[in-house]
């Protein structure tokens, strides 16, 4: 279960908290909106948080999603809650992203731990926008990504064999040594993999778009919540279309 954050100020000295259950995009919430009297002492805030912290968490609803601009995430981080993020959505439409960002050019890099599913996509929508791939992958998985780029016309090439500098970059995992990429060169780094990733210009932000009937509306950021559904199971791959990128 997720919990959905949110705080709206009242007057007076009381703090109060009221939880909502709902299903947006199928992914099971809890809404744990804060009422804080903008009278009420420190303490008097900090017990309510904790009260909160502890409901929440007797659901087992530890990941968290927080309204935009929430200023006391740290009294949920200090008790054990992780803030939902965006990895699971932007590897599931990392190829679609970078060939938006470079649209037009020629040569891509993918760096990937294993050939599943999301890796596999991956490759095939980089060779659907892109006439050369640099692959870095384990050997025993080599093959599989081969069988899905030949059938876009294009053979994966092993860094050691690149003889040009990639225009755009996928990093899926990070890569197994240093990578050094032109200025010029479109890249989206997860997992940990920027710390070994040099140059290049880092995807930062992107526009996705839903089928009408899985729209919803509530004060939340709508990529956590996707990301957090996709991670779940709850909405497909196939469902998200990825719209713009920039960098």
């Amino acid at each position: 279960m997720v919990a959905l954050i949110s705080e709206i100020p009242v007057r007076g000295r009381r703090c109060t908290v009221s939880y909502r259950f709902l299903r947006p995009l199928g992914l099971a919430c809890v809404w744990a909106e804060l009422r804080l009297g903008v009278g009420a002492s420190r303490r008097q805030v900090e017990r309510c948080l904790k009260k909160c912290a502890g409901e929440l968490a007797a659901r087992r609803a530890l990941t968290a999603v927080f309204q935009d601009g929430f200023a006391r995430r740290e009294a949920f981080f200090d008790r054990g809650f992780r803030e939902a993020g965006c990895g699971a959505l932007l590897a599931a439409k990392a190829g679609e992203l970078v060939t938006l960002a470079a649209k037009g050019r020629d040569r891509a890099y993918l760096a990937a731990r294993r050939a599943d599913r999301g890796s596999l996509e991956t490759a095939r929508r980089l060779c659907e926008g892109f006439r050369y791939l640099t692959l870095e992958a384990p050997r025993e998985s080599f093959g599989r990504f081969e069988d899905v780029c030949g059938a876009w016309g294009v053979t994966p090439e092993p860094p050691g064999l690149c003889p040009a500098p990639p225009d755009a970059a996928v990093f899926l995992c990070p890569p197994g040594e240093t990578v050094f990429l032109p200025g010029k060169c479109v890249k989206l780094t997860l997992d940990g993999a920027g710390e070994r990733v040099k140059g290049g210009r880092e995807i930062a932000r992107a526009s996705f778009t839903l089928p009408e009937a899985r729209h919803f509306d509530l004060p939340f950021p709508p990529a956590a919540l996707l990301s957090a559904a996709l991670e779940a199971g709850t909405v497909t791959p196939g469902e998200v279309a990825a719209i713009a990128a920039a960098v």
